[in-house]
């Protein structure tokens, strides 16, 4: 049992979060109240900060989020300061959190920019992985050593970047859209880029010009990852690097795209073999589930 929070209230403005809203929620707090003391709570050792900012015009901006040391954001501002744990309990009647390094901040004002929890199209299955943040990226790169054939749901940022990155595996990628990556493009940008997809990958890896952190030999607790109540720090830019997103195939890339169609069942293995559903060609293997879009088609796939 938590002993309770003293009743006095302080000055401090506590942020929970160390990614974009939570880092740039700091300094704004930072520079408005220059006396007052503002702790910003984060669950990973690296904040997501904003940088190269530019107003190209009246309602079109431009910037650069690049992974920085908490050092530069307290030495930036001084009445900042950063601790690295996570939230474990909230009691908001006495203005007061705990955090899993076993102390508690009481607080004036509260800002939660903890981000959101990945919504998964079926909840406690250990074949349907969420990829929100650093620790579940990295989940996925476990399973994927084994998988010789996986399905990607979504057609966000993560999911393009994901589509690209991976070998030696076969993918299936369900879109609900005409064309991929419909947010950021038009289709002709997208069959453009799908050509590209579908080819050979270069050997020649782009050089990336910015500052990179990683978070290399920082003792962090063993945590669940997969489903977790409480998530890590969001991914930022160049979230795969470092991970070797590669499957148990030889060949470099195997992709089919499934436009406009949904998720609509997900059998387990013996589910499909008592309905006895046959599963659409790339290439016929033996796996442990099956997925069938709106469009009744039936997919198998193996983490």
């Amino acid at each position: 049992m938590e002993a309770a929070c003293p009743p006095e209230r302080t000055g401090k403005f506590v942020v929970v979060g160390g990614g974009i809203a939570g880092v740039t929620c700091a300094e704004q707090l930072a520079i408005n109240f220059p006396s007052e003391d503002i702790l910003l709570v984060t669950a990973s050792p690296v904040i997501k900060a904003v940088t190269n900012f530019k107003q190209v015009s009246k309602i079109l901006e431009e910037f650069d989020v690049e992974e920085q040391p908490s050092t530069m954001l307290e030495n930036r501002f001084p009445n900042i300061k950063v601790l690295e744990s996570g939230v474990k309990q909230l009691k908001s009647e006495e203005h007061c959190i705990f955090t899993e390094d076993g102390s508690q901040h009481v607080y004036k004002k509260l800002c939660l920019c903890a981000g959101a929890k990945p919504k998964l199209i079926c909840e406690g299955n250990p074949y349907v992985l969420g990829i929100r943040d650093t620790d579940s990226a990295q989940e996925f790169q476990k399973q994927l050593t084994k998988a010789k054939r996986i399905m990607i749901i979504g057609n966000g940022g993560i999911a393009l970047e994901l589509v690209y990155e991976i070998e030696g595996c076969e993918v299936i990628w369900a879109i609900k859209d005409k064309a991929i990556g419909n947010t950021f493009f038009d289709v002709g940008a997208a069959e453009f880029l799908t050509s590209k997809l579908i080819s050979e990958k270069p050997e020649t890896k782009i050089a990336h010009k910015r500052t990179r952190y990683t978070t290399e030999g920082k003792k962090k607790e063993a945590r669940t990852k997969v489903n977790a109540d409480n998530v890590g720090s969001a991914l930022g830019p160049d979230w795969h690097e470092g991970l070797s997103l590669k499957g148990t195939k030889e060949f470099s890339r195997k992709i089919h795209i499934e436009t406009m169609c949904e998720v609509k069942k997900i059998y387990l293995q013996e589910e499909f073999r008592i309905l006895k559903k046959k599963s659409c060609i790339f290439p016929r293997d033996h796996h442990n589930e099956s997925i069938k879009s709106d469009k009744g088609k039936i997919y198998n796939h193996l983490f």
